[in-house]
């Protein structure tokens, strides 16, 4: 349930919006206004927002030849590339970004975010330093320094980093998250909780905390008071595809199979593509004996994975529910 990997690793951090803890690319050359005066820089950006990757990459290679001195076509170059998970290249472009604007602490975020991808940990300190020292009251530069300690596994390290950016930023709700994160990954439930309180006041609309409080309650076994928690995380974003689910594996627990079947339907109504929902609405209709819908479901949880273990066990599951 607890969504803490989300912001606590570089893999997946925000997720649900860019790959970046800046979270501007590749807008960056946008930023500067030469997008307004570069066609190929404009058509990449364009690329890049309809989820042509490979286009945009071409157009960015294109706009950097075109003018080698553009700090902001080699950041949304590297960026893109990174979201490709093409690593290498990504840190090459944005080291030319960076030696053409060396005081731009977006490209040392990503840059240590890169490396981090690439496990090289001591280097993914040393850039988000970099950009600490650039942006010293940047939540995002804070953000990205403890996460790399984190890889380090210097929690220590990470939690008076964290600490030193919300001094710097005290309204940063997702800062107050990835502490919050921390703590309940060290299972140090009370300062969690307190943390991602603060994340909420920062934030109300944080469904992120909400969730994770809700995880935090449950592990100290008051699944009621994890419910509300939940049922707010739905009430505040009824869009949250994840939200809706976990509030459907509570239900589950409880034993009530016709509010979670509500849940997880909700849940691939919000993303339809969403797998584990899927599976587990298929396995909830199982449950309460509606075996066509059941199968209906299995189906689509196996047309949602390329994993053929799992298209294994759901056909299983499928030939269970048909007998």
């Amino acid at each position: 349930m607890a969504r803490w990997g989300r912001l606590a690793t570089f893999l997946v951090l925000f997720s649900s919006a860019h790959f970046f803890l800046s979270l501007d690319s590749p807008l960056g050359a946008q930023q500067t206004g030469s997008a307004e005066k570069n066609s190929p820089l404009r058509e990449a950006d364009r690329a890049y927002h309809q989820g042509n990757l490979d286009k945009s990459v071409r157009l960015y290679e294109q706009a950097v030849r075109d003018n080698p001195k553009d700090a902001a076509a080699f950041l949304s170059l590297g960026s893109t590339y990174a979201e490709k998970g093409d690593f290498d290249k990504a840190a090459e472009a944005l080291k030319k970004a960076a030696a053409l604007d060396p005081k731009r602490a977006d490209i040392y975020i990503d840059l240590s975010i890169v490396y981090a991808e690439k496990e090289d940990f001591d280097r993914a300190v040393s850039y988000a330093q970099k950009a600490v020292k650039a942006a010293p009251k940047r939540a995002s530069a804070y953000h990205t320094l403890g996460l790399a300690y984190e890889g380090m596994g210097e929690v220590g390290k990470a939690i008076a980093t964290y600490e030193k950016g919300l001094q710097a930023d005290p309204k940063s709700s997702d800062l107050y998250l990835t502490l919050g994160n921390l703590y309940g990954k060290q299972r140090d439930f009370d300062n969690a909780v307190k943390v991602y309180e603060k994340a909420i006041k920062s934030n109300p609309k944080n469904t992120f905390a909400y969730s994770n409080i809700a995880y935090v309650w449950e592990e100290q076994g008051k699944p009621d008071r994890a419910l509300g928690y939940l049922i707010k995380a739905t009430e505040v974003d009824s869009k949250d595809e994840v939200a809706w689910y976990d509030l459907g594996v509570a239900h589950t627990k409880k034993g009530d199979t016709k509010k979670s079947i509500e849940c997880y339907e909700k849940s691939l109504l919000a993303n339809p593509q969403y797998y584990k929902a899927a599976l587990s609405l298929a396995m909830a209709y199982e449950k309460d004996r509606k075996l066509e819908k059941a199968a209906e479901f299995y189906v689509k949880a196996m047309s949602l994975t390329d994993d053929p273990r799992l298209k294994e066990v759901i056909l299983r599951q499928i030939t269970r529910a048909s007998e």
